[in-house]
């Protein structure tokens, strides 16, 4: 919901699409810096006081912004910014929990699949939401309402029970690389690093196309066609046992995430675009769900959230490179697919480091 309410409040209070694109691209970049580094902290000193503490300063920092408007660009910025560098690392810190939930590898892997399903109803619900509140009230109450929701889900999750006890397995390892330190995690954020640029390359390709057939409604429908596929990829594979190794699986997944696009580089009439654009989607669940499982196992001990905090962080620098390189390219549907195809390389790059007894960690829970 943060981004888009601060770009309504942003045009609410004059500031021209540039300005407010801006200060979304700020918040944004401030949640990619800000979750490792928050991620380290957790791995250090368990989750509550992490959590509480950047909640409560990102709460803050919104209901100033809610406040002061963003007339003042250059103050709107420098708010929006440490808004996003003290976003709590909630995502990153739920997945560090499922492994002490769980009993067995295929129950992580269940549990992933219905994340990164539900993480797809996220990013449906809170532009949606934000919108709304937004047009039946006014931009600064959706930026009040957004802070205060992500203070109440913080906090709940928080001082539950799992989170309360939570505490990283094993030494951290020596030196400042941290999560960064195996090479096979650096090798799997390269790849979600270019998961990423396809999906921000759909944004721009979807209006693009939305423009050639003169039918505006695309440029939303797309995405969330894709959004859809990927929330029925995550449902299916939650209830299959799927028992192939993880580098089976990531390299199916990434193998089918890139085929999907093809079907997108036919001029196709618009309905027919939309059904299209669910295939990358239901691709995209399951490999966005064995990412999370090859973190577990290639992660350096006791440095899980921080981990998962850089995948974020790829994900998002991702997102913006395509969205970026799909511009010049005049929203052509070949970025995508050049992006998911370059996952592929790296996915293959790989299988060193991901051996056949290689599986996520799990914890009697």
């Amino acid at each position: 919901m943060a981004p888009i309410a601060v770009l309504l409040a942003a045009r609410a209070d004059g500031l021209g699409y540039v300005a407010g694109g801006v200060l979304a691209a700020l918040y944004g970049a401030g949640v990619a810096v800000g979750q490792p580094l928050l991620g380290r902290l957790t791995d250090r000193a368990g989750q509550t006081r992490p959590f509480v503490v950047s909640v409560l300063a990102s709460t803050a920092l919104l209901l100033v912004l809610a406040l002061v408007g963003a007339a003042n660009f250059l103050l709107a910025a420098v708010i929006t910014a440490a808004a996003g560098l003290t976003s709590p690392p909630l995502e990153a810190g739920l997945r560090a929990l499922w492994t002490s939930i769980v009993p067995t590898p295929n129950h992580l892997r269940a549990a992933y699949a219905l994340d990164s399903g539900s993480q797809e109803l996220v990013y449906v619900a809170g532009p949606l939401l934000a919108t709304v509140i937004a047009t039946a009230a006014d931009p600064r109450t959706a930026l009040g309402v957004t802070a205060l929701l992500g203070l109440a889900g913080t906090l709940l999750v928080a001082h539950a029970a799992p989170s309360r006890t939570w505490r990283p397995a094993g030494p951290r390892p020596v030196g400042t690389a941290g999560a960064l330190h195996p090479p096979g995690i650096r090798l799997l954020l390269l790849a979600m690093t270019a998961v990423g640029a396809a999906l921000g390359a759909l944004n721009v390709a979807a209006l693009a196309s939305a423009e050639r057939h003169e039918a505006a409604w695309l440029s939303g429908a797309v995405p969330a066609a894709l959004s859809l596929g990927a929330i029925a990829g995550s449902a299916l594979l939650s209830r299959r046992v799927w028992n192939a190794p993880l580098h089976t699986q990531l390299t199916f997944s990434a193998a089918a995430f890139t085929v999907a696009w093809l079907p997108l580089q036919l001029d196709t009439p618009p309905l027919v675009l939309l059904l299209s654009a669910m295939l990358p989607g239901i691709a995209f669940g399951p490999l966005l769900a064995t990412a999370y499982c090859c973190i577990d196992a290639l992660g350096a001990p006791g440095t899980i959230t921080e981990s998962f905090g850089w995948l974020i962080s790829a994900f998002g620098i991702g997102t913006a490179t395509g969205t970026a390189t799909a511009g010049p390219a005049d929203g052509s549907w070949l970025v995508p697919a050049a992006a998911a195809a370059c996952a592929l390389l790296f996915v293959l790059a790989l299988r060193p480091f991901l051996t056949p007894t290689t599986s996520p960690r799990t914890e009697a829970p």
